[in-house]
């Protein structure tokens, strides 16, 4: 792990066959873990707004897949205060996780109000952060 940017992940104790989005997903690190533990039943969204990012997210999926029997990660360009333009459906997702990437949104408002569109009802949002006054 050449590179490492958040804050620290957070998840709930019981993963497994969950569906989740990690907003900001960066280079997928994050999202490799979770898919791990959501097991071969869930899947794991990364969203991010950044080729590079993306592009070192995707280099791994195969080798996640090969060393793990299954392929449960999808990745998507697309900015977390619109996810409906990157096909996130109402009431789709689990759990949406985010390390340290909601403080960097210009609309925080923006950002809640979708996790909250894409959670199904007694969905969870799970995001460690930093915040000042």
């Amino acid at each position: 792990l050449a590179k490492y940017y958040g804050c620290g992940l957070v998840a709930p104790a019981e993963l497994n066959g969950l569906r989740v989005v990690d907003l900001g997903c960066g280079s997928g690190r994050d999202c490799y873990v979770m898919a791990q533990l959501v097991g071969a039943k869930g899947h794991v969204t990364g969203v991010d707004m950044t080729d590079e990012q993306l592009d070192v997210a995707k280099a791994h999926m195969q080798w996640h897949a090969e060393k793990f029997g299954y392929a449960n990660t999808t990745f998507v360009k697309g900015f977390i205060e619109r996810l409906q333009d990157v096909g996130l459906e109402d009431e789709s997702t689990d759990l949406i996780i985010s390390n340290c990437v909601i403080n960097l949104s210009p609309d925080k408002e923006a950002v809640l109000r979708e996790a909250y569109r894409v959670l199904k009802p007694g969905g969870e949002l799970y995001f460690s952060d930093v915040y000042a006054d």
